[in-house]
């Protein structure tokens, strides 16, 4: 069996689709699938690009319709096989020694976060004041991390790098994407999995490049509020979890979340 799973919902710029293909197939790690979800983008450039590659271990598909980007994470999530799977932006590069790195570290842990370099469109590193929050707010040494003292790290800020991160396959099957999210769905998801005993392993080994810019998704639908108010629905639901719990800390990061009330504030 395929020991690794590359899901790849896909909308958006289609060169630098090309670009996350290409860093997937320069993988040290032979021992992949890459399975790629057109989310119906208004263009037969992918189809035609696709169609064009010889590598077995490509698989693509294109939805008759826009499902958006939920039931497009979903639908990916439900088509790996392999133990491990990546959900990666379509956008995102994986350096050479990614899933080779990732495999050799994971072990028994549920997810694997690498370090993380951020670029911009062009690929220049670029890191932005959100972005050195994340690296500030990061644990300052690798190894695995757990309980109510991850979520209280993770409820402070997000510090987590979704398209980067390593699962094991049956743990994200198992809980999949909340419909009620389009933006803050991955917090939603990583709290969800913590709370019920799940391991993360941190590594500080930099093997994948996450790309920001002005107009991505994210971007746009902050400026609409949409982003802020997911999180604060996200963030009180987990409050009341953990209270229940008997997490009393990690229930009362949730309801100060400060790095996304100050987000807010300055946005």
């Amino acid at each position: 069996m395929t020991k690794v799973d590359i899901l790849l919902p896909y909308w958006g710029d289609f060169k630098l689709l090309k670009l996350a293909v290409e860093s997937v197939m320069a993988q040290t790690e032979p021992d992949w699938r890459l399975l790629v979800f057109d989310d119906c983008y208004p263009s037969d450039g992918p189809a035609k690009y696709f169609a064009s590659l010889t590598d077995s271990r490509i698989v693509y598909k294109r939805h008759r319709k826009n499902i958006g980007v939920t039931a497009n994470f979903n639908v990916a999530v439900n088509a790996a096989q392999a133990p491990y799977c990546v959900l990666m932006g379509c956008d995102d590069v994986m350096l050479p020694v990614y899933l080779e790195t990732a495999l050799a570290h994971i072990d028994d842990a549920d997810f694997y976060q690498p370090g993380v370099a951020v670029i911009d469109e062009t690929g220049k590193t670029y890191l932005p004041i959100s972005d050195r929050i994340k690296h500030w707010l990061q644990p300052n040494k690798a190894g695995r991390y757990a309980g109510e003292k991850l979520a209280v790290s993770l409820c402070y800020g997000n510090w987590l790098y979704f398209p980067s991160i390593m699962w094991r396959s049956a743990i994200i099957k198992k809980y999949g994407f909340n419909a009620d999210y389009s933006v803050a769905q991955d917090v939603f998801l990583e709290l969800n999995i913590i709370k019920d005993g799940g391991k993360l392993f941190f590594d500080k080994t930099q093997t994948f490049k996450y790309r920001r810019f002005a107009h991505s998704v994210s971007s746009l639908e902050k400026s609409t509020g949409k982003r802020f108010r997911e999180e604060n629905a996200v963030y009180s639901h987990f409050s009341h979890e953990f209270k229940i719990m008997g997490w009393r800390r990690a229930a009362r990061a949730s309801q100060i979340r400060l790095t996304s009330r100050l987000h807010q504030l300055i946005s």
